[in-house]
């Protein structure tokens, strides 16, 4: 080789060596960069999610002819194994230009076999947010009531239209029915009558709206099966009024629920719908009366009470709750009332009556309220369940406690296993929610998760699930 072609061919080298170098140069800068950046938008992602807060809530649970069990409330879904997340938008009409990005409420509907395993979670295929308050199995149907975002309009003002979903008893939906008066609507419970179902719930003016609309406040509407409205009524302040439950009696149908602010309200209608009397009470806390049940020509009602008389300097009283059973007879005269509290707020949710005693579950602010086993957190929620004879007399007192919230929002009987018709034993099951990292269950201590719970005739936790 000559030394012309040698010299020529060690340049070459050289310069690829450079050109390599220098490639190097900018593309490692660059893989830094780019590693810099992803690094960056993970831990963004994650600061972002943090202050997130999810929510998975159950709201009522049905035992359906001791066959399998109906579940309704809502979620975010972030952590369903059955339906996925989504998230939507919307520009802040009191503040242009502000796009809020939200991740969806979505109603949700389970049903679960007698091991309290999951057979089908269900959800109502919206735009926007969403919400099953109570459900029904009728015939070869289920229905769900509840309330969602009928349309964008409604995200900045903060209202709803009340909504019915008809299912069949796979899950498959067959209809939907929207429902509003006032512009704020939604349906709390469903009752299967003979010939249909009724659904109650509210209707409302929305946020700083005024008015003498005559068919607002609590609702009352019964449906064929087909969804078609056969009669209405209603009654209950425009801004305030609700109706949370509702019993059958021989003539007629009786509600509960709230008219004005802590002002508890009973109410009760003809068989076709006409309005026969009203019962009011002063104060209830501003939920009212929740949850209602009959029982030999009486009507046990979970709520809360005032049960102070402290006035503050401009002579206005200065409430303290207690959780609290109001016992009424059926002509809406109040008979008895059972109390339990501490000197914060507390509540009874639901209730279950028994043969000879009735189990109140419900949840407490309180540091210093008579029960073992608190586990008190400043401005937290701890739940409790109480057992009364008929009497009133406190029978026994359970906790369902940790380090967070903690809410229990229904009971009704378990399925009897074979065990329970063998040794002629029940036991209960409760639903709520909790965002707790307890022991049976690995939480986060921020996201809310709902819960089955399984206990037994000495209010024992059998089951979390």
């Amino acid at each position: 080789m000559r030394k012309t072609d040698k010299k020529e061919k060690n340049k070459k080298i050289k310069k690829e060596k450079t050109s390599k170098g220098k490639s190097r140069l900018i593309i490692y800068p660059c893989l830094v960069i780019i590693i810099a950046e992803l690094v960056g938008m993970y831990f963004f992602h994650v600061a972002k999610e943090n202050k997130i807060t999810y929510m998975d809530t159950y709201n009522h649970i049905k035992n359906v002819n001791n066959e399998y069990y109906l579940a309704v409330g809502s979620s975010n879904f972030k952590y369903s194994h059955y339906n996925d997340p989504f998230i939507y938008e919307y520009e802040d009409e009191l503040e242009e230009g502000n796009i809020n990005k939200v991740y969806a409420e979505q109603a949700k509907l389970v049903k679960l076999d007698k091991e309290l395993n999951i057979i089908f979670e269900k959800t109502f295929k919206t735009d926007y947010d969403s919400c099953f308050y109570d459900v029904e199995q009728i015939g070869d149907a289920i229905i769900a009531v509840g309330s969602y975002v009928y349309e964008k309009e409604q995200l900045s003002i903060n209202t709803r239209d009340g909504l019915i979903v008809k299912y069949d008893l796979d899950g498959n939906m067959l209809w939907s029915k929207n429902y509003q008066i006032l512009g704020d609507t939604k349906f709390k419970r469903v009752m299967k009558t003979d010939d249909g179902f009724i659904a109650i719930g509210q209707s409302i003016y929305e946020n700083m709206e005024i008015g003498n609309h005559p068919t607002g406040g609590g609702i009352i509407v019964k449906y064929d099966l087909d969804g078609n409205i056969i009669w209405k009524n209603n009654f209950g302040g425009n801004k305030s009024g609700i109706f949370e439950d509702i019993v059958a009696v021989d003539d007629g149908y009786i509600v509960c629920g709230k008219d004005a602010t802590n002002y508890g309200l009973i109410v009760k209608f003809s068989l076709t719908g006409e309005l026969l009397w009203i019962k009011n009470y002063a104060n209830t806390d501003t939920l009212g009366m929740t949850t209602m049940k009959l029982k030999d020509q009486k009507l046990y009602i979970a709520s809360a009470a005032n049960v102070s008389e402290e006035k503050n300097e401009k002579g206005d009283l200065k409430y303290q709750y207690d959780a609290c059973i109001f016992v009424y007879d059926l002509n809406g005269e109040i008979l008895d009332k059972y109390t339990f509290g501490g000197s914060l707020e507390d509540r009874f949710n639901s209730l279950l009556l028994l043969d000879d005693s009735i189990i109140a579950i419900g949840h407490t602010k309180s540091k210093n309220i008579a029960i073992k086993g608190l586990n008190y957190q400043k401005d937290m929620t701890e739940a409790f369940i109480i057992k009364y004879d008929y009497e009133g007399n406190i029978l026994d007192k359970k906790v369902y406690s940790g380090k967070q919230n903690e809410t229990l929002s229904d009971i009704i009987e378990a399925i009897p296993m074979t065990e329970d018709l063998v040794n002629n034993t029940k036991n209960y099951i409760m639903v709520g929610y909790t965002n707790s990292q307890r022991k049976v269950f690995l939480g986060n201590n921020k996201d809310y998760f709902a819960r089955v719970l399984k206990y037994n005739n000495k209010l024992e936790i059998l089951e979390e699930k």
